[in-house]
């Protein structure tokens, strides 16, 4: 831990959990290191040891970062136990949590300071806004996933909105220390790495949270994907979304894929084909990714490709791998200002 700035307690505790990606979690801290000098900040990265390079990297910036930096080892599968250890080794009376690949901006910090220190009741929670990362922002397909996809939809709130609980997204949300401790922190024991922030969303809720939007608090998400990466992904999702419903009563579950999933699946090929204007592109992505999920959450052993839609997938994902809209191995450095 590096403890050459350590005097007086931080106002807030920035969690990074971790696994096996030195590169970007380098440029994450970097960038922290850039915008946290001025912040009363500390930072804890949680990672399960499975890989030295992530203890080496961070350590290496702990020997130069302006405030305190905690690496620690917990194992355990998938964020939620890693999180869990930060929050109680944190010293702030809020945490922040931030995804490894996700890149603060000048704000995000003082933003998340500025939020806690006028509302210091243990209820108020801050969402801050993630939008992809240059050159990920040239991808129409990774632009709809962050403004109104499957992943965020950060389209659909504006700055003071009350975001609710199903948007306790751990990619840029802060929220008090102590009341996450008092409810029991994340739910370690979801299969796949999906549904457990969300879950405890609905828990922190209970227990009085109010979680406000503010895009000022922004970060750059570099998390290079696809529509057929996104697919497989889907598959967790609604794993985890079966049991995010069975813990979670407030929390529909999905309909049944069926007969008028079929109807909307022809209509959209045959709209591609026609080369229909407007949002069919958009359209198609949002079905299929929904009818991944469902498949998912009431089959458990779904396919590559929905069965739903098969053959509108595979045309969908052969368009995407041909006009690929950035690199193969794009470099993070490049969303440096």
């Amino acid at each position: 831990m590096n403890t050459h700035n350590s005097t007086g307690a931080p106002r807030l505790t920035v969690v990074i959990p971790t696994h096996r990606r030195p590169r970007i979690l380098t440029e994450t801290l970097t960038r922290l290191g850039h915008f946290g000098a001025q912040n009363p900040i500390e930072v804890i990265v949680v990672h399960d040891g499975e890989d030295e390079r992530t203890a080496t990297v961070a350590n290496e910036v702990a020997q130069v970062a302006p405030w305190p930096l905690s690496v620690l080892v917990q194992s355990g599968f998938g964020p939620a136990p890693k999180r869990n250890r930060a929050i109680a080794e944190a010293r702030a009376a809020c945490c922040l949590f931030i995804g490894d690949d996700a890149l603060p901006s000048a704000e995000l910090l003082a933003t998340h300071i500025r939020f806690h220190d006028a509302n210091p009741d243990r209820s108020a929670a801050l969402l801050g806004l993630t939008v992809p990362a240059p050159p990920l922002d040239a991808s129409p397909y990774i632009e709809w996933l962050h403004r109104e996809g499957v992943q965020f939809d950060y389209a659909r709130l504006a700055a003071g909105d009350d975001a609710g609980p199903g948007r306790f997204w751990t990619i840029n949300v802060s929220a008090k220390t102590e009341l996450m401790r008092d409810v029991g922190g994340f739910n370690e024991d979801y299969p796949v790495v999906a549904g457990e922030d969300i879950e405890f969303g609905y828990l922190l809720a209970r227990a009085g949270m109010r979680l406000t939007y503010e895009p000022r608090a922004l970060n750059f998400h570099f998390h290079p994907t696809s529509l057929s990466n996104t697919l497989i992904r889907m598959k967790d999702v609604g794993v985890g979304f079966r049991m995010l419903c069975e813990r979670v009563p407030e929390v529909e579950p999905p309909s049944r894929p069926g007969a008028r999933h079929r109807l909307k699946a022809a209509a959209l090929s045959l709209a591609l084909a026609c080369g229909a204007p407007g949002g069919t592109r958009e359209r198609t992505w949002r079905f299929l990714c929904d009818e991944m999920m469902r498949e998912a959450f009431w089959d458990q052993d779904p396919g590559a490709l929905p069965r739903i839609g098969h053959a509108l997938s595979r045309r969908a994902t052969r368009e995407e791998i041909a006009n690929p809209p950035f690199p193969l191995d794009p470099d993070p450095g490049q969303t440096r200002g």
